[in-house]
C-alpha cells in the first residue's frame, strides 16, 4: 500500500480520484487510468510507501507533457493550485437571460474543481421573501418586464431604468457574498442577468480586484439566443414561450449588459459554439491566474 502525505495527514493512494482529476483537464478517462497507473507502476518500483502530494503532481504534469498534452496540462496545473490555494476566488459570469450564463458556470466550476455555484435569481428570491411588493415593486418581476412595475411618468426608457434598480439592490447582496468568500478564502462562480458591470463597488474592485475575474457572454444573433430558450426548457419548468414572446426586452437589457461590459473594461465571450466558449473562457481564467495562486 502507498500513502500519500497531503498537509501532514496521510492518505491511502487513491487511482480513482488521480484519474479524475487527470480527466477534468480534457483526457479520455480511458487516457487518464493508463496515465494513474503508470503513476502507480512508478511509485511501486521505487519501493517507497509515503509519497508528498506535490511529488504526484510534478509526476503527472511531466506526463502529460511527454504526450504533448500541453493545453490539458496547463489545466491540471490550474485546477490543483486553485485547490490546494488559501487564496479566495470569485469568477462572475454575467449577460441577458438565454445567453447560457447557467450552463456556462456549471461546466466551468466543474473543470476547475469549484463546488460552489450561486445563481443571482436565488439571491433575488431571497430578497423578494424579505422585501414586500408594494416597498419595491420592480424587485419583484423578472428582469425583462419589471418597467410594469414603474408608475413613474418622467423616465423614458422604462426597461433599463427598471432594470438598473432590480440590479443595484441585488448587487448588495452579491457584493456581501463576494465579501465573504474573500474573508473565508473560498472559491465561487457567481452567474446571473444581475452581473452588470459597474455595479460593484470600486473600492472592493479596487481592495480584491486580483481575486475577481468577470466576463459577460453574448449571443450575437438572436435566433440562435431564441432557440437557446428551448433547448434550456429540458430539465427546468420555465415556459419557453414566455420569453420568446419578450425578446425584444431581454435584447434590450442584454445590449445595456454588454455597453456596460465595453465601458468598463469587461471582457466579452460570444456564445456561438458552446465548447469553444468553455475553452475560450477557461483559457483566459487560466492565462489571469498565472502568479496569482
Amino acid at each position: 500500500m502507498v500513502y500519500v502525505i497531503k498537509h501532514d495527514k496521510k492518505f491511502p493512494f487513491s487511482r480513482g480520484i488521480l484519474a479524475r482529476s487527470i480527466a477534468n483537464s480534457g483526457l479520455s478517462l480511458e487516457e487518464a487510468y493508463q496515465l494513474v497507473q503508470e503513476t502507480k507502476d512508478e511509485l511501486e518500483e521505487t519501493g517507497n510507501e509515503m509519497i508528498l502530494s506535490t511529488e504526484i503532481k510534478d509526476f503527472v504534469s511531466r506526463k502529460l507533457l511527454e504526450r504533448g498534452y500541453v493545453k490539458q496540462n496547463r489545466y491540471y496545473l490550474t485546477r490543483s493550485a486553485i485547490k490546494n490555494s488559501p487564496k479566495p476566488l470569485l469568477i462572475l459570469i454575467g449577460g441577458g437571460s438565454g445567453v447560457g450564463k447557467s450552463t456556462l458556470s456549471s461546466e466551468v466550476a466543474h473543470k476547475l474543481g469549484i463546488t460552489r455555484v450561486v445563481n443571482t435569481d436565488t439571491i433575488r428570491e431571497i430578497m423578494r421573501s424579505i422585501i414586500s411588493k408594494d416597498l419595491i415593486p420592480t424587485l419583484h418581476q423578472s428582469s425583462f418586464d419589471a418597467w410594469k412595475s414603474l408608475k413613474t411618468p418622467l423616465v423614458d426608457n422604462k426597461q433599463i431604468y427598471a432594470f438598473q434598480q432590480q440590479v443595484s439592490l441585488v448587487s448588495e447582496c452579491v457584493i456581501a457574498v463576494i465579501r465573504r468568500a474573500i474573508k473565508e478564502g473560498l472559491k465561487m462562480v457567481i452567474n446571473g442577468v444581475h452581473i452588470v458591470p459597474g455595479f460593484l463597488k470600486k473600492s472592493l474592485v479596487k481592495e480584491h480586484g486580483e481575486y475577481i475575474l468577470q466576463y459577460v457572454i453574448d449571443v450575437p444573433d438572436v435566433e440562435q439566443h431564441k432557440q437557446n430558450f428551448y433547448k434550456r426548457e429540458e430539465g427546468s419548468s420555465r415556459d419557453p414561450e414566455r420569453y420568446i414572446d419578450n425578446i425584444d426586452n431581454i435584447r434590450w437589457t442584454h445590449e445595456y449588459i454588454l455597453n456596460m461590459a465595453k465601458r468598463n473594461d469587461v471582457k466579452i465571450i460570444e456564445n456561438v459554439d458552446f465548447d469553444k466558449l468553455l475553452g475560450m473562457i477557461l483559457d483566459d481564467i487560466i492565462d489571469k491566474l498565472d502568479g496569482r495562486l
